[in-house]
């Protein structure tokens, strides 16, 4: 049985060293720094194209070969997590960021807009996208007697296509929005249809409501620009209604930073909901995850190499009991 006994030995020793070295020991599911990505837009309203409309693409995060996001400098002071579990999480994250770019004039990596397929494909002439975490803005486009107000998303590049766990490159998505038909009958005049927007702010600080400041300012942004500043605090219900609108613009919220808490800006309705989280910690080196994805740099190839050593443990134990049988 001495065979038996160095076999194991052998298996076991083989089985430790590839627990203990680091995931990314393994490249061959790792992103190449050396390729170019790129991102093309389809935006289409079922068979018509969305021509002209203007899209923007901003760097969040940089990413190695492992799949680390470390975050620029231009988002490097917003109170968010860069974690996406799922889409909805993305979303989220897109619609909070958006805000404070618009608010700060950060300058995109690239911008441009849609051809007559309603098309449009990054980088641009001339430029190069380094790879990494992006936000996705479009400007509000009127086309056939609607509006089009494109809903921001984030963007991966490369993205990491599950399945076969290969990155790929070159990503085509296609743009969601919001229409709205623009009021022709009877005939008003440009500016004189009114609106309102609420804002809605939300704890999320379970046994910590002491630390909660006593009070917070949020921003009305008419497109991209702070058109009201308000205090929203326990007298008012954390809670605050904007009147008499014009509906040409596009409005959007963002929080003035607030430290100790990270925060999310959603939409529902008219009424933004501003929510803030006690105690995150804002972490670079995250993967940006979509879905039941492996964590940071780990690959799934070793797990089938594991299982298939685990079966051979199993015929070698089979085999060793019948060998004891027959001696015996």
């Amino acid at each position: 049985m001495t065979i038996f006994k160095r076999l194991s030995a052998f298996l076991g020793a083989m089985l430790l060293i590839c627990m203990l070295l680091p995931v990314s020991a393994f490249a061959a599911g790792s992103i190449d720094p050396n390729r170019d990505v790129s991102l093309t837009i389809s935006y289409r309203d079922g068979n018509t194209a969305l021509r002209g409309a203007s899209f923007s693409v901003y760097l969040v995060a940089t990413v190695d070969e492992y799949g680390e996001l470390t975050t620029t400098n231009d988002f490097a002071n917003y109170n968010v997590k860069i974690r996406g579990k799922n889409d909805a999480a993305w979303r989220t994250l897109a619609s909070t960021l958006e805000g404070y770019v618009l608010r700060d004039g950060l300058t995109p990596a690239d911008k441009g807009t849609t051809d007559r397929q309603g098309s449009i494909t990054f980088p641009s002439t001339g430029k190069k996208l380094t790879q990494g975490l992006y936000l996705v803005i479009g400007s509000r486009l009127t086309q056939n007697g609607r509006r089009y107000d494109p809903a921001p998303f984030m963007a991966m590049l490369p993205a990491q296509n599950i399945t076969y766990n290969t990155w790929e490159y070159d990503i085509a998505v296609n743009a969601k929005y919001d229409s709205s038909a623009i009021p022709t009958n009877p005939p008003v005049t440009p500016g004189t249809t009114r609106i309102s927007r609420k804002v809605l702010k939300v704890w999320e600080d379970d046994g910590f409501e002491a630390e909660r400041p006593k009070e917070i300012e949020v921003q009305l942004l008419r497109g991209g620009e702070v058109y009201s500043t308000v205090k929203l605090n326990a007298a008012n219900n954390w809670r605050y209604t904007w009147t008499d609108l014009d509906s040409r613009y596009a409005w959007k919220v963002v929080e003035k930073e607030l430290e100790g808490y990270t925060v999310t800006v959603t939409r529902e309705g008219v009424t933004f909901v501003v929510t803030n989280t006690y105690g995150e910690t804002i972490e670079d080196n995250e993967t940006p995850l979509s879905g039941e994805l492996p964590k940071t740099g780990q690959l799934w190839w070793p797990v089938p190499v594991l299982i298939a050593a685990g079966l051979l443990f199993i015929i070698i134990g089979l085999a060793r009991r019948r060998g004891i049988r027959y001696e015996n």
